[in-house]
């Protein structure tokens, strides 16, 4: 039985066809296809989503955070701890990088050795 070739596909003896599209142009062994998954890979680590906001020393989320993980552009607001008080916007944003900003918007008086009072 001669089976009749078929471009770019896969044919069994069922005559049930399965397409590979591209099959041609890429191979498990091509640096170019390597190069480009490293490259997927690492970008999606580096940039993008932040993962958990930061634990700050001088204040706490205003909500409760079940999420790990944070969209670019997130914004979170922060309440100042007891004995620190406000100076600036108290809030954190996940920046394109996948950190989070904030300037210290918390200031409070320390006595050696006590913390905040």
């Amino acid at each position: 039985m001669h089976l009749p070739r078929v471009p770019h596909a896969a044919l069994d003896t069922k005559r049930k066809m399965a397409v590979r599209p591209f099959s041609g142009l890429w191979k498990a062994s091509d640096p170019t296809l390597l190069q480009m998954t490293l490259v997927a890979g690492l970008l999606a680590s580096v940039l993008g989503d932040c993962g958990p906001p930061p634990d700050l020393q001088f204040a706490s989320p205003n909500n409760k955070l079940n999420n790990k993980d944070f969209k670019t552009g997130t914004t979170l607001k922060y309440t100042c701890l007891p004995g620190y008080s406000r100076i600036g916007s108290s809030s954190v944003t996940c920046n394109d990088r996948g950190s989070w900003d904030y300037r210290v918007f918390c200031s409070g008086a320390h006595m050696m050795g006590l913390g905040p009072i």
